[in-house]
């Protein structure tokens, strides 16, 4: 990463969101210039006020050395309108899953 100093202080870095989950808390930075990704924790996101970071969204962040290897210390600036539209959850037909149940056929119905 040109814009960062590998001793451990902290460098800037320009990149984009490579994927983030917000159930799990982290996701990836992918830098501008070719290094190798970035980790990208929640908090540094609750910090700048964000709960979320879509992906191919453009972050400007500061990065510095945490216990696994180089992280996001602070998020500068995030441009969600990078982003990649995020596909709306498929959703199955009226009338559910089709299966049969443990009544068979008929749905759970004995005749008499």
């Amino acid at each position: 990463m040109s814009d960062q100093n590998q001793g451990g202080s902290a460098g800037e870095l320009r990149g984009r969101i490579k994927w983030f989950n917000p159930e799990k808390g982290f996701g990836f930075v992918t830098p501008a210039d070719g290094a190798p990704d970035v980790f990208l924790h929640i908090s540094a996101l609750k910090d700048a006020g964000l709960q979320d970071a879509p992906e191919g969204a453009t972050i400007h962040c500061e990065v510095g050395q945490g216990r696994k290897g180089v992280q996001v210390t602070r998020v500068i600036t995030l441009d969600t309108s990078t982003a990649t539209p995020r596909r709306p959850p498929q959703r199955r037909p009226f009338g559910g899953g089709g299966g049969r149940g443990p009544g068979g056929p008929r749905g759970g119905y004995e005749p008499r």
